[in-house]
C-alpha cells in the first residue's frame, strides 16, 4: 500500500475521495484542500505526490523539458469563459470588435482562462491580441501584484504591480478586464461595470453548440518519480477519479436531498444533460483530444510556448472503462 499525498480543491467530484468515500486501489490518501493557485504555488516545489495543475502552465512546464509531473487525464475544472469579460459602461464597448486598441487589465496573462478568452475573440470575432494593449495587476487591493510583465513578442504587456485592476476599471483608467475572478466593482448597484456579454449564458451555450468545447482549466499531475517507479499507478489514480466523478454526478440526481445549495439543482442538471448529453465532463484522452489539440494549438499562436505539444505526448495513458472501484461508506 503506497501512501499518497493529494492537492486539490474540494469540488463535487473529488471531496469522495477527499472524505474517503472513495478509494484508490493500493493507495492510501492524504488529502490537502487547496484552492487552485495555492495548490499551483506549491506544486512548483513539487510539494504533493498528486496535485491540481495549471492546463496552461502545465503545457508552459513542457518547453522547459522533465517536468516533475506527469499529467493525467483527469480535469478536476472546466468552465465556460465568455463571462469572464468585464467592460467600464461609459467607454462604448458593446461587441468584442469594440476591444480593438483598448486597455485590458488582467491578473496574469498566462492563465488557462486567459487562453480561452483570447482563442474566442481571435477565432470568432477576428480581435487579437496584438490589437490591444494589456496591462497586469492584481484584481483587489491587498492582493500581490506582478512582479514582472509577460513578455509575449507582439504583443504590448505593461506590469502594474501596486495598482488593482477592479478599482481601475470602475474608475475608467483601463477599458476592460479579463480572466477567471469577478472583479468586486461589479454587481448589483454598481453600475460603471458591465458583462461584454450580458447574456454570458446563452453565449456559451451557443460556442458549446458550434463548437463541442466546454473548455479544460486543470488536470492533475502525479509526481514523475512515482510514475517510473510505479507503472500501475497512473491508472489506479484515475480510476478513483473516475468513480468519485461518477459519485458527484449521482448525487445531483438524487432530488431526496439535494447535493448542492440551490433549490432546482437537479432541473439544471437536466437542462445541461439535454444540450451537452450525459457525460458532459468527461475524463480521459480520447474523449478530450480534439479540445486539447485546440488549446495547444491557442497556446503556440498566442506564444505561450515554443511549439504545439499533442495530448498524446504529454498525458499519460489511462483506461476509464475498467469497473476496478472501490468505494467505502460514508
Amino acid at each position: 500500500m503506497l501512501t499518497l499525498t493529494l492537492a486539490c480543491a474540494a469540488y463535487d467530484r473529488t471531496r469522495p475521495l477527499i472524505d474517503g468515500r472513495v478509494a484508490i486501489e493500493g493507495v492510501a490518501l492524504r488529502a490537502t484542500t487547496l484552492h487552485p493557485e495555492a495548490a499551483f504555488a506549491r506544486a512548483k516545489a513539487a510539494e504533493f505526490d498528486l496535485t491540481e495543475l495549471s492546463l496552461s502552465g502545465y503545457l508552459r512546464s513542457l518547453d522547459a523539458g522533465n517536468p516533475a509531473y506527469v499529467a493525467l487525464p483527469v480535469f478536476p475544472s472546466r468552465a465556460f469563459r465568455h463571462s469572464g469579460i468585464y467592460v467600464h459602461a461609459g467607454k462604448g464597448i458593446r461587441s468584442p470588435s469594440d476591444l480593438r486598441g483598448r486597455i485590458i487589465g488582467t491578473p496574469d496573462y498566462k492563465t488557462t482562462a486567459n487562453v480561452w478568452i483570447r482563442a474566442f475573440l481571435d477565432h470568432d470575432h477576428g480581435v487579437q491580441p496584438r490589437e490591444m494593449q494589456w496591462v497586469e495587476a492584481a484584481m483587489e487591493a491587498g492582493e500581490p501584484g506582478p512582479a514582472a510583465a509577460t513578455a509575449i513578442p507582439g504583443v504590448p504587456i505593461r506590469a502594474l504591480p501596486d495598482r488593482d485592476l477592479s478599482a481601475m476599471l470602475a474608475r475608467g483608467d483601463i477599458d476592460a478586464v479579463i480572466g477567471a475572478k469577478v472583479p468586486s466593482s461589479f454587481g448589483p448597484g454598481r453600475d460603471a461595470v458591465v458583462r461584454l456579454f450580458p447574456d454570458s449564458q446563452g453565449v456559451e451555450q451557443d460556442y458549446y453548440r458550434r463548437t463541442g468545447f466546454f473548455p479544460i482549466m486543470h488536470l492533475l499531475g502525479l509526481r514523475r518519480q512515482l510514475h517510473e517507479r510505479h507503472p500501475w499507478l497512473a491508472e489506479a489514480v484515475c480510476q478513483g477519479f473516475e468513480a468519485a466523478r461518477r459519485m458527484a454526478l449521482q448525487d445531483i440526481r438524487d432530488v431526496c436531498q439535494l447535493a448542492a445549495t440551490l433549490p432546482w439543482v437537479a432541473a439544471e442538471y437536466q437542462r445541461t444533460v439535454d444540450l451537452m448529453g450525459e457525460d458532459y465532463w468527461p475524463y480521459g484522452l480520447d474523449a478530450n483530444r480534439e479540445l486539447l489539440r485546440a488549446f495547444a494549438r491557442y497556446h503556440f499562436q498566442q506564444g505561450l510556448s515554443g511549439r504545439q505539444h499533442d495530448p498524446g505526448d504529454w498525458l499519460a495513458p489511462a483506461n476509464f472503462s475498467s469497473n476496478r472501484i472501490t468505494t467505502r461508506p460514508a
